[in-house]
């Protein structure tokens, strides 16, 4: 017996039941599929269900399985409904990853929407997106050929008409939707007449791709975590947009309230009620607004992802990715890295013990004591003496290194230092070899002279008395994904791209400064292998 599912608004039910099995006659037990409308059960084991089925929310094959637990948290989701599921039930689970679903989730996707329309009292036009994210994220690339499809007019952000596309792993790597910002991963819509030669001339900015999902956005929302009022769709044409969920700066489609001036990006909008609540930095403890020393203004903080926002911190000179912090003023450019404004602002570096130095911005241009480059952002400058730092600089001069192989003090210099040579023709090269040093590197300040790490005889293995087990060199070591990393030794923030003592035994949960190590001001460690030369 065969039947047409999509005729049914088919639900599972893990009780027990009076109803009796269409098929069997027999009473239906704990577990059946029941459709509501036409008083219509079925035991699971007496219905034609698929042991394997494609759907459209994701890119494997899913298997029927009678019950699965992913870990040992004791809450379970459905990737298609995203609600709470019981693990002793019937489910579709895809072998080559962790998506998991509710059996009727995925054999009656009509359904998805209604439920959830009942049980938030929020409109269905938003969770017909609510898996735009995943989707954008996990869709499989077509590799197929550029064949037009269909046209889109009258979009509401776009004076064209644009073009239906499938995509190709070319258009992947470097393109970008205008609502979502986001890889181009998934069928989209391209104006061809923004690509023209003529348009391209007049417009800085002439590319205008746009998912097939985000191109169907609706107008209107209302988000579960903002109900006294509905959200409408606004494009973003200023990086003044910050997003009130995960204060990313908005440089696509966003939705604000009118009336109480709340903002969220696409990405954080089609959020369904498990996954938000709580904002990203808010879970982290950040402080959102500042007032720092460097600025008479309150300060933001903000999350600067996207490709095309290029500006430079006014503190170390970087672009501003990541965490910045920025001044809500209009007509202020100040921003700064979060990193660069936890800076201490008196520090004391180990060959001037006898004054403090202070952070300020000069009024003039300096030479760097440390690199001999001129400064004409904050630095660091003993009120006394003529000594004046870049503040990375005097970072790495916080330790001298143990290192018999030169007369002076040698200092260790990360990759963050390269910055400085980014307008410079000229960069430092290793005294040894003569070759560029491009990455990190060791200075010696009076002679003025650099080495690369493998050119001096640092040592590979070492067994520090900080520690039980030997410690090994690394180039660079990221311990997991919170984008704030430690030294073990110092308990101060170290760089995941410079040169690293790690412990291969603890599973790099002991990771540590090289100078932390090598330290010439405490004799703590033993080598066990040399640096190869």
């Amino acid at each position: 017996m065969r039947y047409d599912w999509e005729s049914f608004n088919i639900m599972s039910y893990d009780w027990r039941s009076p109803f009796r099995c269409h098929v069997c006659k027999e009473f239906c037990g704990d577990n059946f599929y029941r459709c509501v409308q036409c008083d219509f059960s079925v035991h699971l084991c007496c219905v034609p269900i698929p042991s394997s089925i494609k759907h459209r929310y994701h890119r494997h094959p899913l298997t029927h399985m009678d019950k699965i637990k992913e870990d040992d948290s004791g809450e379970y989701y459905c990737d298609v409904c995203e609600n709470e599921r019981n693990p002793m039930n019937h489910v579709y689970c895809c072998e080559e990853c962790t998506f998991t679903a509710h059996a009727d989730c995925v054999l009656n996707e009509d359904k998805i929407s209604s439920e959830k329309d009942v049980s938030s009292s929020v409109p269905q036009s938003i969770y017909s997106n609510t898996l735009l994210v995943d989707e954008m994220e996990h869709n499989e690339v077509i590799d197929a050929i550029h064949t037009p499809r269909q046209l889109l007019n009258k979009f509401i952000f776009h004076e064209h008409s644009m073009r239906f596309y499938e995509v190709t792993e070319k258009l992947k790597e470097n393109q970008y939707c205008e609502a979502c910002r986001m890889v181009i991963s998934g069928p989209y819509y391209m104006c061809e007449t923004c690509t023209d030669d003529t348009i391209k001339f007049q417009n800085p900015n002439p590319w205008y791709y746009l998912h097939e999902k985000c191109a169907t956005l609706p107008l209107e929302i209302q988000f579960p975590f903002h109900s006294s009022h509905r959200l409408g769709l606004y494009n973003s044409h200023f990086p003044n947009i910050i997003c009130d969920e995960c204060r990313e700066v908005c440089f696509g489609f966003f939705y604000s309230c009118n009336e109480c001036d709340f903002k969220l990006d696409v990405k954080c909008a089609a959020l369904t009620a498990h996954k938000t609540g709580v904002s990203q930095l808010k879970e982290m403890e950040k402080v959102v607004e500042l007032h720092h020393f460097t600025h008479p203004h309150k300060l933001v903080l903000v999350n600067f992802i996207d490709p095309s926002w290029t500006a430079n911190c006014l503190v170390c000179g970087a672009r501003s990715f990541g965490l910045v912090y920025v001044c809500p003023n209009s007509n202020c450019t100040y921003q700064a890295h979060k990193s660069c404004l936890e800076l201490p602002q008196k520090i004391q570096v180990p060959f001037h013990l006898e004054h403090m130095l202070t952070f300020f911005r000069p009024e003039k241009l300096y030479d760097c004591y440390a690199c001999h480059l001129w400064m004409h952002r904050f630095i660091y400058s003993c009120e006394q003496c003529d000594l004046k730092l870049h503040p990375s600089c005097a970072n790495s001069l916080r330790r001298p290194l143990n290192c018999v192989s030169h007369v002076h003090n040698l200092y260790y210099f990360g990759t963050n230092f390269q910055l400085h040579f980014g307008t410079y023709s000229e960069r430092p090269f290793c005294r040894v070899c003569e070759k560029d040093c491009t990455g990190a590197f060791i200075r010696c300040l009076e002679c003025a002279i650099n080495f690369h790490l493998d050119c001096v005889p640092i040592p590979r293995i070492v067994h520090s008395k900080r520690h039980v087990h030997h410690l090994s060199m690394k180039d660079s070591f990221l311990e997991d994904d919170s984008g704030e990393f430690y030294c073990d030794i110092c308990e101060k923030k170290r760089c995941p791209n410079d040169h690293v003592y790690y412990c291969e035994e603890c599973n790099g949960l002991f990771a540590v400064h090289v100078e932390c190590v090598l330290t010439k001001q405490v004799e703590d460690y033993t080598t066990v292998l040399m640096q190869s030369q």
